[in-house]
């Protein structure tokens, strides 16, 4: 009986091939999530969603202060993600007060980018350094954190221009909110690092002029327009009377309503709106953004708000933000702006920080929002009635993420 050659196995084959570009296609995220912060986890959330996608064989690192919250919250957006937090270690050890003698105060930089690219400049971060250099793209997703509001976060440009060079990774940076903007030597090393990357995409004009001539400069909107949980369509609803509540009490120090600054300002401005549009406590819906910090205005407003609904954050995060219900919205947050303008609902933005807020709410205004943008001062805001985006606004706005996002991320990419 002659006996026949055995056929390969088709599954083993395939198992090796996948591994294979498995193991060469590796993509890094830089970002702030796990702090909690609705709208940076919203933003990574949507990359990891679409990389999930459009390209299911790549390992995914994302690189967080906080990697562990971050699994947490996001471990079921992309099941090839795994979450470190070795350029954050790097950052906040060159800008901290634990920095050793090797490192220049002044030019912390230079130690970053020798530890970037170099084993054993930062021991303890090596396996951390190994997989960053084994990086197809590295990748800066966006948000409002690269800017003079935390400076040593220049340095997070720095970390990723300096491996792109080394290894010759595809460096981008998208949706980015560079004001206030970086000065003096610092703002001379990002828009040299900058310089390096093959796309570094923000999200308003003044950012835009912020990036000046670097070559792979480009303005699409915030990153968030990429993730499935913006409506598609927004749609106007009647009125219910009822208004959402989102009042942060950081970042509060610089607001002013009749003479008075600071977050006890913001509390007054809050609680002599809601009278003025005769909005009884139990019409108020207190929504949580950021965990604890988003409550305060509320706790402190007591009785006034008594009967009031409260929306944690884990609560918002898990099944959404009431939005397209007619509610109004009082917010002092930008995603909520965004997510509930997206659906259509009117509401006022509370700029509680002018020379960081004001930059963004007015992004929105500039992309298509109807929304009412205060910045303090005297008057209470009329109670809106004039919706979000249009539907047009809107999909436009969707659709040029979507067309980056493709140009970032084709299918059919060569591996280096």
């Amino acid at each position: 009986m002659s006996v026949l050659p055995s056929r390969p196995d088709v599954f083993s084959l395939t198992q090796r091939a996948r591994r294979a570009v498995e193991s060469r296609d590796v993509v890094y995220l830089v970002t702030t999530a796990g702090f909690p912060n609705f709208g940076d986890e919203l933003i990574v959330e949507a990359w990891l969603r679409y990389l999930a996608v459009h390209r299911p064989l790549a390992r995914v690192v994302v690189d967080s202060q906080r990697p562990g919250q971050a699994a947490l919250l996001l471990r079921q957006a992309n099941r090839r993600a795994v979450f470190v937090d070795t350029i954050w270690n790097l950052v906040q050890y060159a800008s901290g007060d634990a920095a050793g003698p090797e490192v220049d105060r002044d030019a912390p930089w230079e130690w970053i980018a020798r530890a970037t690219t170099r084993m054993g400049v930062a021991p303890r971060e090596g396996d951390g350094v190994e997989l960053l250099l084994r990086a197809n793209t590295i990748h800066i997703v966006g948000g409002g954190y690269l800017n003079n509001v935390w400076p040593h976060h220049a340095n997070l440009v720095t970390v990723v221009a300096e491996a792109a060079r080394v290894t010759g990774a595809k460096a981008i940076a998208t949706g980015a909110g560079l004001t206030p903007g970086f000065t003096g030597a610092a703002l001379e090393r990002f828009r040299f690092d900058a310089s390096t990357f093959e796309v570094f995409d923000v999200r308003d004009q003044p950012s835009a002029d912020l990036l000046g001539s670097v070559p792979g400069a480009s303005f699409t909107g915030d990153d968030a327009w990429l993730s499935p949980r913006v409506h598609r369509r927004p749609r106007a609803v009647p009125a219910t009377g009822n208004v959402v509540l989102c009042a942060q009490s950081d970042l509060t120090d610089d607001f002013v309503w009749r003479g008075r600054t600071g977050f006890e300002a913001l509390v007054e401005f809050i609680g002599v709106t809601l009278d003025e549009w005769e909005v009884a406590g139990s019409d108020v819906t207190v929504l949580e953004c950021i965990p604890g910090l988003d409550v305060q205005v509320a706790e402190r407003l007591g009785d006034r708000l008594a009967g009031s609904q409260r929306i944690p954050f884990l609560q918002a995060w898990r099944s959404g933000l009431p939005v397209s219900r007619g509610n109004t919205w009082l917010s002092t947050r930008f995603h909520p702006h965004l997510l509930a303008a997206a659906a259509g609902d009117s509401g006022v933005a509370v700029v509680s920080k002018p020379d960081y807020y004001a930059t963004k709410h007015r992004s929105l205004t500039e992309s298509g929002s109807q929304w009412t943008v205060v910045s303090g001062g005297d008057e209470v805001p009329a109670r809106p009635n004039a919706g979000g985006y249009s539907p047009a606004d809107s999909a436009r706005n969707r659709s040029t993420k979507r067309a980056l996002a493709a140009s970032l991320y084709p299918i059919g990419v060569r591996l280096r």
